[in-house]
């Protein structure tokens, strides 16, 4: 990408999912830039026309007030998903309460694969609580994961991950808590995990993300001030790497097989990666992406190498969210 004064504005479609979920219809769904619930319906958009290569194409249409808006959908285990969305919970609930949901669940689960590992897509939303449910497609029951108890005392926790049978999340004071998933907890949807202190990773301060390591069940990592560190399930760490002292906060860390993109304070890092079994290890140092534009705090940036966009090559891309809820493509 050059670094220009100029920019792009593109404009996004809007789509209703018609319920006969056909192959061009979950084919859309899945690749979607955004994928939501409203007024009882489904809902994806897509780029309406094809983004300027080479140039940062500012996105304009995306929906910001949907009921539910669906952040990523990740398949855990056999007919068993993840799924990270923004709302208020009756609302939330109404939606897992859907058939159609069920339906479009079971088309999306098509197109993922070993290459393909999650859906994740756009809000532009920073005024709904986020919740995180536990689906199961065989039973179509769900929990919603964020209620929890702490030293025997009912908290809720948020930025959850689920690797293997454990529950890793953050409390309101940003320490990190670990929990046991057992099938009892689509069996008892009001029944609160217990979860317990990692006091190895608190003990570095306060904890501002937690993040997956792609191709890990037993390790995650972890963000405190500029500095990302690697630990196990066990609260035993595994490497660090530290960006330059004018990023305060990194907000995200996403992956491709062969690079880590990093949302902060400062703008945009990228960091070349190699996936090992169980743990990913940085190959280079970390460096910006510099560009006028990009100079801004970011809440989140995502990889683009399974195509949302038909007919570029090559088919990758970024997608960058500010604080404001501004989107951008390049």
């Amino acid at each position: 990408m050059k670094n220009s004064a100029k920019t792009n504005t593109i404009e996004v479609q809007t789509n209703i999912i018609s319920p006969n979920l056909t192959h061009s219809v979950i084919e859309e769904t899945a690749k979607g830039i955004a994928l939501y619930y409203k007024d009882g319906q489904f809902i994806c958009q897509t780029f309406f026309t094809q983004p300027i290569v080479g140039e940062i194409n500012m996105l304009e249409g995306l929906e910001t007030d949907a009921d539910v808006h669906i952040r990523s959908i990740q398949l855990i285990g056999p007919n068993l998903f993840h799924i990270r969305v923004m709302g208020d919970k009756p609302m939330v609930e109404t939606m897992l309460k859907d058939i159609n949901f069920y339906n479009i669940l079971r088309g999306i689960s098509t197109t993922l694969s070993t290459e393909v590992r999650s859906r994740r897509y756009l809000e532009t939303t920073s005024q709904k609580e986020g919740w995180n449910c536990i689906i199961s497609l065989d039973q179509e029951k769900y929990n919603l994961l964020n209620e929890v108890r702490l030293e025997k005392q009912n908290i809720r926790i948020d930025n959850l991950l689920i690797l293997g049978d454990r529950l890793i999340g953050l409390t309101h004071d940003h320490r990190v808590v670990e929990g046991h998933l057992t099938p009892d907890i689509l069996l008892h949807r009001d029944q609160r995990m217990d979860v317990t202190l990692l006091d190895n990773v608190n003990k570095l301060g306060r904890v501002s993300l937690l993040s997956k390591v792609p191709n890990s069940e037993i390790s995650f990592l972890v963000t405190v001030n500029n500095t990302i560190y690697q630990f196990d399930v066990w609260g035993e760490m595994l490497h660090l790497n530290t960006l330059d002292e004018s990023v305060n906060q990194i907000n995200s860390v996403t992956f491709n097989h062969t690079r880590s993109i990093l949302a902060t304070t400062n703008g945009l890092y990228e960091i070349d990666v190699q996936e090992l079994p169980n743990m990913v290890k940085a190959t280079s140092m970390p460096r910006q992406i510099i560009n006028e534009h990009l100079k801004q705090d970011f809440r989140l940036a995502l990889y683009v190498d399974d195509p949302y966009i038909k007919g570029m090559g090559p088919q990758l891309g970024i997608f960058a969210k500010t604080v404001n809820d501004q989107v951008m493509f390049f």
